[in-house]
């Protein structure tokens, strides 16, 4: 599996693993993400009119522009309706429509649509409902639903979905309750702030990313530390922000 270069996340502080192109990261406890109205793939673009509904273009060997065929289109198509944000990456795409239904289409490789198979979709199909969270990642996505329970899919290779294997799974698994927010780092690695500001982490500690001081991974969520507001990472410097606005 490719792997790309994330802020991840160490100690009081967090440390970002070289697993390539450098991006920034932020997980906060008070879940910041606002609808994202415009998505772009690695060819593909979509973006949500002012009426709710999804249009996208651009090319689609493996469906990720959700219209029913494997035909490039260079003009938007409207997709579906009652659309509150659109994620694309990797030829895999998802919509969080505004009723709290989560629905994904194109490429399939790591079980990554959440739809209960191995193969891409030309279409949408619906993988959750009641969601209130979604972090689109293009191996192992993860959702909170409104109850706080988080759910993750796809690839397992670092034990990053929790569930105490590093086997892949094509469909939901609940990981843990009393979730806030989610980031799923590039490294193998997951976090998880809960409603009790604690944060947890679990996959890959190959380069410490834990902050436990060991590099030891986890195949099921373990907690690094309490009193958490905000975790936030770029480059190589990374920091914890605590609900007493104390930084480490």
């Amino acid at each position: 599996m490719k792997k790309r270069f994330i802020a991840g996340f160490m100690a009081l502080a967090v440390v970002l693993a070289p697993c390539a192109e450098a991006q920034a990261m932020l997980i906060s406890a008070d879940d910041p993400q606002e609808a994202n109205v415009l998505a772009l793939g690695s060819e593909t673009a979509a973006v949500i009119d002012a009426n709710g509904s999804l249009w996208t273009w651009g090319t689609n060997e493996w469906g990720p522009l959700g219209n029913g065929t494997q035909k490039n289109s260079f003009v938007p198509t409207k997709i579906m309706n009652d659309v509150k944000s659109v994620y694309m990456s990797n030829d895999t795409a998802a919509a969080l429509k505004k009723d709290g239904s989560l629905w994904t289409w194109g490429s399939n490789i790591y079980g990554n649509l959440g739809n209960g198979t191995d193969t891409y979709s030309l279409k949408p199909v619906k993988v959750l409902d009641n969601v209130k969270y979604y972090y689109h990642d293009y191996s192992a996505p993860a959702a909170i639903k409104t109850d706080g329970s988080l759910w993750m899919w796809g690839g397992n290779y670092y034990g990053n979905l929790g569930n105490g294997t590093t086997e892949p799974t094509n469909a939901p698994i609940k990981v843990m309750n009393n979730v806030k927010s989610v980031v799923v780092g590039n490294c193998g690695e997951t976090a998880a702030i809960k409603t009790d500001g604690s944060l947890w982490m679990w996959g890959s500690n190959d380069y410490g990313q834990f902050g436990n001081g060991t590099t030891e991974s986890s195949f099921v969520p373990i907690k690094i530390m309490d009193g958490v507001k905000s975790v936030q990472g770029s480059q190589l410097t990374t920091a914890v922000l605590k609900e007493d606005n104390s930084l480490w």
